[in-house]
């Protein structure tokens, strides 16, 4: 558990250095920061919504869906196991570090910094119905953090199962062999 407090405090503690730095240096300017080209942009934004845009300025909302969003993946924090579940407890670190580093922002600004751009992705993102959209850190430690949780419910769960299974099939063949 230690480990991903340690990972919550270091996302979190990155995503606001991130957004005070593009804050203050990308706003101030006002202007694009190509890191890449066609790959990778710094852009300062203002979030009044949420992921590509959607629920603008609906604040109360992401509270409530905030707070219950912080409450349930506490308790699947409490539930981690860090030796034997790494990947599901990473990605619930990661779900808390990401959903409070946005909630820092809309609870301070009643919006979210955003100010990463990866524009090779718009052609994409226009095909499936959504909108260019920029991002930060918090928002990254989200994405992952689903990714890695739907990789660990479908293919690794079901292998802890297995293992779980075949461990208890075996002490029930020792407890027979030693009552023989």
């Amino acid at each position: 558990m230690i480990i991903g407090l340690i990972l919550i405090l270091l996302v979190v503690g990155l995503d606001q250095a991130t957004k005070y730095t593009a804050q203050h240096f990308l706003a101030a300017s006002g202007e694009k920061v190509v890191i890449i080209k066609g790959v990778l942009e710094f852009e300062y934004f203002q979030n009044s919504g949420a992921a590509w845009g959607i629920l603008e300025g609906r604040t109360l909302i992401f509270f409530i869906i905030t707070i219950i969003a912080l409450i349930g993946f506490g308790y699947l924090f409490t539930k981690s196991n860090f030796k034997r579940k790494k990947v599901y407890s990473i990605s619930i670190a990661l779900l808390i570090a990401g959903t409070f580093g946005n909630a820092i922002d809309r609870m301070l600004l009643k919006y979210v910094i955003d100010f990463l751009h990866v524009p090779f992705l718009t052609p994409i993102l226009n095909a499936v119905g959504l909108s260019n959209f920029w991002f930060n850190i918090a928002d990254l430690a989200l994405t992952i953090g689903i990714i890695m949780l739907a990789i660990d419910l479908i293919f690794l769960e079901s292998r802890r199962s297995r293992e779980r299974d075949q461990s208890v099939y075996e002490r029930l063949d020792n407890q027979r062999n030693n009552e023989s």
